[in-house]
């Protein structure tokens, strides 16, 4: 799945990054791509549907943050489904009606990501096509060194391993402003039922 770049030219230029023009939309995507890697939790808004069964009185839901529920829904061992009522989403739990100690299965309809996306990632993204677009030919794929003749002399850069190994990734200073960004996400959401 081809998702959009989480910045466009309008904002690498508002941010006052220069891109080649023909290459921006490529760095864009290419930046967002390694964003959304390094986040490792979805940025760009979506709509997922997951089946739970709820044991006790919590389980994970996962891929956050959510930005909201929309529906829950009981399934059927035949897996036909019945609208749940009584439910409560507060922003960061969501509370189930009791349910008299069985087991259940539920299907959670709800939203994650971030709406809007936060400034912050969509500069870093700005900044990260910056740099891939000054990174010397080659060295994103592992290229150690380059070697050019111009005339009858010869020209030859070595890159160290680190600068190999990073130009594909994000830089510990870029990795520090997406978590700024994005500030601190919980390793787990929780679903319990309510009292």
């Amino acid at each position: 799945m081809t998702l959009d770049p989480l910045a466009t030219l309008a904002d690498a230029e508002r941010f006052g990054y220069t891109l080649p023009p023909g290459e921006a939309d490529s760095l864009l995507d290419r930046a967002s791509v390694r964003v959304r890697r390094a986040a490792g939790q979805p940025i760009t808004p979506s709509v997922v549907s997951i089946e739970i069964s709820p044991d006790s009185r919590r389980v994970q839901l996962p891929a956050p943050p959510v930005i909201e529920v929309q529906s829950v829904a009981e399934v059927a061992e035949d897996g036909s489904t019945t609208p749940l009522t009584g439910w409560r989403w507060d922003g960061t739990v969501l509370r189930l009606p009791h349910h008299h100690g069985h087991r259940w299965d539920l299907l959670v309809t709800y939203r994650r990501g971030w709406d809007p996306v936060p400034d912050g990632a969509i500069e870093l993204v700005c900044q990260v096509a910056h740099r891939l677009g000054n990174t010397p030919l080659g060295m994103d794929v592992g290229i150690r060194s380059q070697s050019q003749q111009i005339d009858d002399y010869q020209t030859s850069t070595t890159f160290a391993a680190e600068q190999v190994q990073v130009a594909g990734d994000l830089l510990p200073g870029e990795l520090t402003a997406l978590k700024r960004a994005l500030g601190a996400v919980p390793a787990v959401w929780v679903v319990s039922t309510s009292e």
